[in-house]
């Protein structure tokens, strides 16, 4: 693993980006915190964190799952200018994708809003904190196995929405998806980066 097809892509302002990203599109985050620091090594990845993005009225929102939080939906702005409500922007870079399953023209608007659905039907659903500890057990030590339950991480949760629109994406031989499995999936195109 290790996709290198984010680097040097264009990068676009905020109040530009916010004018191409599409409902379903997917953001990208490479934190420079010491959690996002472990993942992206444990995992190979540029990518430490995976969310979904939705156009409500004249914001854009992006649907993720963390830490503290569970599955929450907060304005993408938020990690420009008020990460986590500290009045600072989120300490890394973000990237925004598209799957090519939202550029087909035969795509149908009801797979799209059986997607935002299924978002807003997770929200409030538990960050799964032992699946985080899975993964490095399997990374570290070689041991382990994905279970399904109702708790995300956060590339699980893009996964559940992203089956809405009969995608499925790779996860590793023990049944793990992390970031990484998601971008490195090549139907999976850059967009930019948002500065």
């Amino acid at each position: 693993m290790g996709t290198t097809k984010f680097i040097g892509i264009h990068q676009l302002t905020y109040d530009r980006a916010r004018k191409e990203i599409q409902t379903g599109d997917i953001f990208f985050s490479s934190g420079d915190y010491l959690v996002s620091q472990l993942i992206r090594k444990a995992s190979n990845s540029m990518f430490s964190h995976v969310g979904v993005l939705c156009h409500w009225n004249d914001r854009v929102v992006a649907f993720e799952s963390v830490e503290d939080d569970g599955v929450r939906a907060v304005p993408l702005s938020h990690y420009l200018f008020n990460y986590e409500n500290s009045k600072q922007k989120y300490n890394g870079k973000l990237f925004v994708a598209r799957h090519e399953a939202l550029n087909d023209p035969l795509f149908e608007k009801v797979k799209l809003s059986r997607m935002v659905g299924k978002a807003i039907d997770l929200l409030n659903c538990q960050y799964d904190k032992s699946g985080i500890a899975e993964i490095v057990a399997r990374i570290s030590l070689g041991i382990g196995r994905h279970k399904d339950d109702e708790q995300y991480i956060c590339s699980e949760f893009v996964d559940e929405c992203f089956k809405q629109l009969d995608v499925k994406f790779q996860r590793d031989a023990k049944g793990f998806i992390y970031p990484e499995h998601i971008a490195d999936d090549a139907n999976v195109k850059p967009l930019f980066e948002i500065i």
